[in-house]
Order: structure tokens, then sequence, then C-alpha cells
């Protein structure tokens, strides 16, 4: 496996991670504020265009953050693993 695919595997991975956190807290925190659950569907007609806009701007720039956090954590992560080159102990872990 390259160096360039075992980072861009690290990354993506950090990143999915980062996100699916980002997503929970923000439910979790819509919960606490509002009261109930968030809109699982901002399209359907009971949900007004207010609640339907803030929870998309509010979780699109909560995981687009989350995401980019997380792809330089996991770089930095390969950047600072032990061995001769980066990414070694994840090609050991892959078996390659």
């Amino acid at each position: 496996m390259k160096q360039d695919d075992i980072w861009s595997l690290v990354g993506s991975v950090a990143a999915v991670a980062a996100s699916v956190m980002a997503r929970k807290t923000a439910d979790k925190a819509y919960r606490r504020e509002v009261g109930k659950a968030p809109p699982a569907n901002p399209d359907q007609p009971d949900v007004g265009w207010r609640q339907a806009l803030l929870w998309g701007a509010g979780t699109g720039m909560l995981v687009g953050v989350a995401r980019v956090v997380g792809r330089r954590a996991g770089r930095e992560v390969m950047r600072k693993a032990p061995g001769s080159r980066p990414g070694r102990q994840v090609r050991r872990l892959l078996g390659r």
C-alpha cells in the first residue's frame, strides 16, 4: 500500500469518526436547548423554515469543521507514528 493511500485512509477514518461525534453532539445540544428531537427530515411539512434552515446550517458547519479537524489530526498521528516511514504501524495492522 502506498504512503499516500495510507494517509488518505487514516484521514478519512478520522474525518468520519469526527463527523459522527459532531452529529451526535449536535443532536444532544438540540434536545437540551429545544426540548425535543431535531428534525429527522427538514423537508417535512411540519418543520418550519427557520427550524429547518438553522438545523441544516448548524449541523453542516459543525460536521464540516469536525471533518477538517479529524483529517488534520489523523495526518498528525501518522506523522508522529514511530517507524522508519510514516504509516508503518498502519501497514502492519493491515497485514501488508
